[in-house]
């Protein structure tokens, strides 16, 4: 757990029992209106313990957290960036759920200026270091299909086999 100053606020994240290391690659967790970090207890535990660092944060005005809760998805997005601004992350997988996908959604579309800037190949081997990562951990993402997806075992290698295939597909887009 830790607590970062955003816009003169302190702001809750959970870290998955793990210390926060902004060198690791990073997942901020955005929960849904009338929700808090708890609703990514089972993720952030899995993913803080496999290599990564996660903030699970409430968002303003929400459980930990102080301030106003955002008005819109706008400033939400907004708040995320200025979140990863004062922790220091220049990048960040973001997941949301519900109305946090929504700002997930909003504050990835206004970091595209920083994904153009990488460049073609630069962002295709990004791409192709994610289905990297779904391949060697391919056991454990069927298995939290399975478990928390209610998939079956080949669909839920039908699911990582296409989030692959889509990776490595825009990997080559990129360079093109």
């Amino acid at each position: 757990m830790m607590k970062i100053d955003v816009k003169g606020h302190s702001t809750y994240c959970y870290t998955g029992g793990k210390p926060f290391d902004a060198a690791k690659p990073t997942v901020i967790f955005i929960h849904g209106v009338l929700n808090d970090h708890s609703v990514w207890i089972l993720q952030t535990r899995f993913l803080a313990h496999h290599g990564w660092n996660v903030l699970a944060i409430d968002l303003p005005g929400h459980c930990r957290s102080a301030g106003t809760p955002p008005a819109s998805v706008e400033d939400a997005a907004d708040f995320i960036l200025a979140l990863m601004d004062a922790a220091g992350l220049k990048q960040a997988a973001l997941v949301g759920h519900s109305f946090g996908s929504l700002i997930a959604l909003e504050t990835a579309a206004r970091a595209q200026h920083e994904w153009d800037v990488l460049g073609g190949e630069k962002r295709a081997q990004l791409l192709e270091r994610a289905a990297d990562l779904f391949e060697q951990n391919r056991a454990h993402l069927m298995a939290l299909a399975v478990r928390e997806g209610g998939k079956t075992p080949p669909n839920a290698l039908s699911e990582v086999r296409e989030a692959t295939d889509l990776l490595r597909y825009y990997a080559l887009r990129a360079r093109t």
